[in-house]
């Protein structure tokens, strides 16, 4: 009998769960690296990967702080913004402001930090459309005094939306591949570049990885409750009936994601962990 293939998966790297997959791997995060110098003129050069209570280190689940990076006392922070807006561009501020706060120690002795937040924003959000890269410093407007040792670096992706490899422009190509549709659009975009031809070719081998493959369909799910709840006015506060009914839809989306995955031979087990369905309910759609 013929092995059935599974099918080809496209992830985008505007994904969270594919963004932290691929900056996790020392294999690939040279793409993110050279965008990062590029652009903000900030080398990663020395910078290790650093987990706190920010994050939980739940692949699948954890939403709140996608890479946070730490070199002696300093700290970078990198988000992969899919869905911008001014709600998540305050969060992200939050996260910052959080670990800058990070510098006091033991009995209020004060240890002189930098803290630099990087948005990777999937919009030409209410900015002038030539306008790639935007930076913010903390500025006391009547004396003209500036914090240096707190920074916001923005790039606007949309901006890169028409750039191919012209044999010298990498980093752009690179910013530019983030926003793409499919791995044909990655590789015209890529044009012969041998290193983004290398992140597509990684990119289409997570679809041998079940347990990659579950967790960004159950990030596609989430996704979809908190864009459910937003327009529907839940986060403003919603009362319990309305509350109940998106429970309700969400769990039908779980449960849908759940049968498809089932269906190309993903454990029960793994499923499970990704879903958050019991096994039972597992069982019951696999019967």
């Amino acid at each position: 009998m013929k092995e059935e293939t599974k099918e080809k998966e496209f992830f985008t790297l505007l994904s969270d769960t594919t963004f932290k997959r691929m900056f996790n791997d020392e294999d690939s995060r040279f793409f993110f690296e050279k965008v990062i110098k590029y652009y903000f003129k900030i080398d990663l050069e020395g910078y290790t990967l650093y987990d706190n209570e920010i994050n939980s280190g739940n692949v699948a689940r954890d939403y709140r702080l996608d890479i946070l990076l730490k070199k002696d006392r300093d700290f970078i922070i990198v988000e992969m913004n899919k869905d911008v807006s001014e709600r998540v561009l305050i969060k992200n501020r939050m996260y910052l402001y959080l670990i800058a706060g990070g510098g006091l120690e033991k009995g209020e002795e004060f240890v002189k930090m930098k803290t630099f937040l990087i948005n990777f924003n999937n919009s030409l959000y209410k900015i002038k459309p030539d306008a790639i890269n935007i930076d913010y410093t903390l500025r006391n407007e009547k004396y003209n005094d500036v914090i240096y040792d707190i920074k916001i670096h923005n790039i606007y992706l949309e901006s890169l939306k028409n750039v191919r490899y012209n044999g010298s422009n990498e980093e752009e190509t690179f910013a530019a591949m983030m926003i793409a549709t499919s791995y044909d659009e990655m590789r015209e975009i890529a044009n012969g570049n041998e290193e983004a031809l290398y992140i597509v070719d990684k990119l289409e081998r997570l679809n041998e990885d079940d347990k990659f493959r579950t967790d960004y369909n159950v990030e596609l799910v989430r996704r979809k409750e908190i864009n459910s709840a937003r327009l529907d006015g839940y986060d403003s506060g919603y009362d319990t009936g309305k509350t109940e009914g998106l429970e309700e839809g969400a769990k039908k989306e779980k449960i849908k994601i759940a049968k498809n995955l089932l269906n190309k031979g993903v454990s029960t087990d793994l499923v499970s962990e990704s879903t958050g369905l019991s096994i039972e309910e597992l069982n019951k759609l696999n019967n």
